[in-house]
């Protein structure tokens, strides 16, 4: 039992990612009949596995979303802002029982009975009386200071909207899970630590290789040369193939950033249109891990602190509506990743007064200091961007 609810906990965790990015663009694309119904069946699964596996309050959350959303899928509703927000409170929710499951083998005190009252109310199209509600204590929507990002949004009474932050799976030694596992989808889920062991291998027959190629070259056998250059191949391409059973496209990251981008966006009461482009290129996952903070990080600063409130913007003669790019490519060996915006941009003065204020730089040196060195200021831990746009 214990491997099977292991195996539910890694199968949800992959679905609730792909929710989170579905159920976004079904609010933009309220038409898109086929991404309604994948929604359904995944809460569907959700909902049957948690009756074989007798966690009742997940299931009561999932049948109750399961109910709205048949509604939606036969018609009878539309979905709208306060719906989405109703639905990813509910990915919410199950993201966090199943965190409770995992750690103590129980659901946990998780509280969804609002929720549960909100979804129920949705379905039978007896919309709650809105509240004015701020970030919750686990909103990703703050600064570095702790500071919370301007900007109040009209939700249903009981749903509260976290700003969902991109997390990886603990891959580190003392984590009790299953290392191998089989998905839907007909992949192999493999415990990180056995590829690196197969690279150690790998690395040790390429050695090896090398030391009998040497060898068999100083000989001029014909032989066992002959053997050593289908060693040679050989190990070259099973070298090749390991490293990209590790790579990742970084759409494994940038699929999380839709959701991330709506719910700050309407926490800040801004518009903000998110464009990616490159999301096939492929990363090691060492790399993959280690870029995902940076760029959430990025990407809540770019639209908490870069891009303006639609009155702001239109004052300024720009469209109501933001625009966040994500770029991802290929060039020289490398992967450039890009993210831009097209908000009002970085105070540099602000920037210099601040390093100087805080001991990173002298007031001379600041001024001879070029605009490239200057931004590279705000990539310091702990140096907030809090205030510093124009």
């Amino acid at each position: 039992m214990d491997a099977i609810i292991k195996e539910f906990i890694a199968e949800t965790r992959e679905n609730l990612e792909r929710l989170d990015c579905d159920l976004v663009e079904l609010e933009k694309d309220p038409t898109a009949k086929e991404r309604l119904a994948s929604i359904f069946r995944t809460i569907h699964s959700i909902k049957g596995a948690t009756g074989f596996l007798g966690f009742t309050e997940l299931g009561a959350v999932a049948h109750v979303g399961e109910g709205l959303l048949s509604r939606l899928r036969d018609g009878v509703l539309i979905i709208n802002p306060q719906i989405t927000s109703a639905l990813l409170a509910l990915v919410d929710c199950v993201r966090q029982t199943l965190s409770n499951i995992e750690q103590t083998g129980v659901e946990g005190d998780t509280d969804c009975a609002a929720l549960v009252e909100v979804l129920t109310s949705l379905q039978e199209n007896k919309l709650p009386q809105p509240q004015r509600i701020g970030r919750s204590s686990r909103s990703a929507a703050l600064d570095e200071d702790g500071k919370s990002i301007h900007g109040m949004t009209e939700l249903p009474s009981g749903v509260s909207i976290t700003a969902a932050t991109p997390t990886e799976r603990d891959s580190s030694p003392d984590r009790k899970e299953t290392s191998r596992g089989t998905s839907a989808n007909g992949n192999v889920r493999v415990d990180v630590r056995q590829l690196d062991k197969l690279m150690n291998l790998v690395g040790e027959l390429v050695l090896t290789r090398n030391e009998l190629l040497q060898l068999s070259s100083a000989e001029q056998n014909a032989l066992p040369l002959g053997i050593a250059q289908r060693l040679n191949s050989i190990t070259a391409e099973l070298q090749d193939e390991i490293m990209k059973v590790r790579m990742q496209r970084i759409d494994n990251v940038w699929n999380k950033f839709p959701r991330l981008v709506r719910d700050l966006a309407l926490q800040g009461g801004k518009q903000v249109r998110l464009v990616m482009i490159g999301s096939e290129t492929e990363l090691d996952k060492t790399l993959i891990e280690a870029i995902t903070d940076p760029l959430t990080h990025l990407v809540r600063n770019a639209v908490g602190h870069g891009l303006e409130t639609p009155d702001v913007r239109s004052a300024s003669g720009k469209l109501p509506e933001g625009r966040l790019l994500l770029r991802a490519s290929h060039e020289g060996g490398q992967v450039n990743i890009e993210i831009s915006d097209d908000g009002v941009g970085i105070d540099l003065a602000r920037v210099k007064r601040k390093a100087i204020d805080r001991g990173l730089v002298t007031t001379e040196k600041a001024r001879l200091m070029s605009d490239a060195e200057t931004v590279n200021f705000v990539f310091l831990p702990g140096f907030s961007t809090a205030f510093l746009t124009v």
